[in-house]
């Protein structure tokens, strides 16, 4: 017997024991009859520079994540952070992804020229009828530029409304009225078709624009018309130039490489059927249309002038281009891009 020939104390510590001992095993059989937890779900992180207010990241990116949220039951998830809140600074967007300081990044190829030479020949004016034709050619035509984004995973790639002039001390009613004006451009290549019509062109983040043109470092900013209400340029501004050559600036969401190799098949199978062409032909809708509200909203203002340049207007600064577009290929070719191939496959019908 266990108890045998064991006085009191003995016995009470082995019975002490015993009752430890069981504890613990009823312990394991309840942890192994417990079921087991789920898998923590994956929150992706997308950084934008934007005002939380701005057309994008109401309709656009918010949309995505709750899309995103519902057909995955909430297996992955995407928190956004605007207005920089991952890091300043606009032209690090695409490096912030590139590292992985974001899982996705929203930026624009101009604000890193040099990373997206073929992508920026879409901006040349009058290769597209409008911003929906742009988008519809850069997705059916992307092997044209896929090098552009051979480090990471692509997205959406998107076009901005109708460009605008917008100035501070003059009316722009014909190309001569450019003279001599400092004029922001989003990118490098919009610099060039500046420059082509006679202004001095300096590239400069969305966000940068308000100070620049309140101090007077600039004279106007040639942008989309859907930036007017989100940067409230109309403050800083008092004459509205449309009518321009069709030319569009191009947006990228791209996603970091590795966050999305460590997704699961499934996790990758529903950000694909939300993301890619049908996402970019949704932002440039919101573009345009928030475009269009800017624009009667600037004919609303007091002492606010808008104009509309002339078809004759249009095609003389066409012909001010000049060899603008040759410029562009030669200078794709001295990369070692085929330039006018990318040039002739973004234009043809």
């Amino acid at each position: 017997m266990v108890f045998a020939g064991r006085s009191r104390l003995q016995k009470e510590n082995i019975m002490s024991r015993i009752l430890k001992s069981v504890a613990t095993l009823v312990g394991l059989a309840v942890a192994l009859l417990a079921p087991v937890p789920a898998i923590a779900q994956t929150e992706l992180s997308l950084a934008n520079f934007i005002p939380a207010r701005h057309p994008m990241n109401a309709k656009v990116f918010k949309p995505l994540a709750e899309e995103l949220a519902k057909i995955s039951a909430d297996d992955v998830t995407i928190r956004i952070y605007p207005s920089g809140e991952l890091g300043a600074g606009p032209k690090r967007q695409y490096n912030r992804v590139l590292t992985g300081v974001a899982d996705i990044g929203f930026g624009l190829q101009g604000y890193t020229s040099s990373q997206f030479p073929r992508t920026l020949v879409a901006e040349l004016p009058g290769l597209f009828s409008s911003p929906e034709a742009a988008v519809n050619t850069l997705w059916s035509k992307f092997d044209l530029i896929a090098d552009d984004y051979s480090e990471t995973k692509v997205l959406a790639i998107w076009a901005n409304s109708p460009a605008v002039l917008l100035t501070r001390g003059r009316a722009i009613n014909s190309v001569e009225d450019l003279a001599g004006l400092t004029i922001r451009a989003p990118s490098a290549v919009g610099a060039k078709v500046l420059e082509a019509w006679g202004a001095n062109a300096v590239t400069m983040p969305a966000p940068e624009i308000y100070n620049a043109l309140q101090t007077g470092v600039i004279d106007g900013v040639f942008i989309g018309a859907d930036a007017v209400k989100s940067f409230r340029l109309s403050e800083v501004s008092k004459f509205a130039a449309f009518g321009l050559p069709n030319t569009v600036t191009t947006f990228f969401l791209l996603m970091n490489q590795e966050s999305w190799d460590g997704l699961s098949a499934a996790q990758q199978t529903h950000l694909d059927g939300l993301s890619g062409a049908k996402l970019s032909k949704h932002a440039t809708d919101v573009y345009v249309a928030s475009g269009a509200a800017a624009r009667k909203y600037l004919e609303g203002l007091d002492g606010y002038t808008v104009t509309d340049l002339t078809a004759d207007e249009r095609e003389r600064m066409v012909a001010k281009l000049g060899d603008l577009y040759q410029a562009v290929a030669a200078d794709l070719d001295s990369q070692g891009i085929d330039g006018q191939g990318v040039l002739n496959g973004l234009k043809a019908k």
